[in-house]
């Protein structure tokens, strides 16, 4: 099994999120679990403009050459994708944001109905399972979580659950290994 944790902590100051990562990492380490953690912010990661380029000029591929191809291509030979981010301003970080945005190029321009809501034709046969992992901040607002949340079931491909800091690490593992 292949885990890929992309972490979306935007900020060099604030380590005791990238520390819970590690310690995640590590933990997946000690149970032979391949993981990969990629900090998002070693990326020059462009915003998508919404030019198509991705479905219409080159399909499959960004017009932006800021090493998303790399993230794509480790996104999908993964089984699971853990998103990590820190709330900010009561959702994810603009960094894991941007790099949601940009997975528009794995699907094809083309809808059909899915679970009456209308969604992309995948462009690919397999996506892993996504997890989303967040920080529980004292101040962040409870209802934050369940909007967020909302978001990603209805966007995201093959989206599962959500975590957070608060959750005990062997407990998110033991969960996530087996989807």
């Amino acid at each position: 099994m292949k885990v890929l944790v992309l972490n979306g902590n935007p900020k060099q100051d604030y380590p005791e999120f990238d520390l819970y990562l590690e310690q995640l990492k590590n933990f997946c380490d000690e149970k032979d679990i391949a993981v990969e953690l990629i900090l998002l912010r070693e990326f020059d990661l462009h915003n998508c403009i919404g030019c198509y380029s991705c479905w219409l000029k080159t399909p499959g591929i960004c017009f932006h050459r800021d090493g998303m191809e790399l993230l794509i291509k480790k996104y999908l030979a993964a089984d699971i994708v853990i998103l990590a981010s820190p709330i900010i301003m009561g959702f994810v970080s603009s960094l894991l944001k941007c790099f949601n945005d940009r997975l528009i190029l794995l699907g094809h321009p083309f809808l059909y109905l899915k679970n009456d809501r209308m969604a992309h034709v995948p462009r690919y046969a397999h996506y892993p399972q996504t997890v989303l992992f967040l920080d529980d901040p004292k101040y962040a607002e409870s209802d934050c979580f369940s909007l967020i949340e909302s978001v990603y079931q209805r966007s995201s491909r093959e989206f599962k659950k959500m975590f957070t800091t608060k959750n005990n690490i062997q407990e998110i593992i033991d969960e996530i290994t087996h989807y």
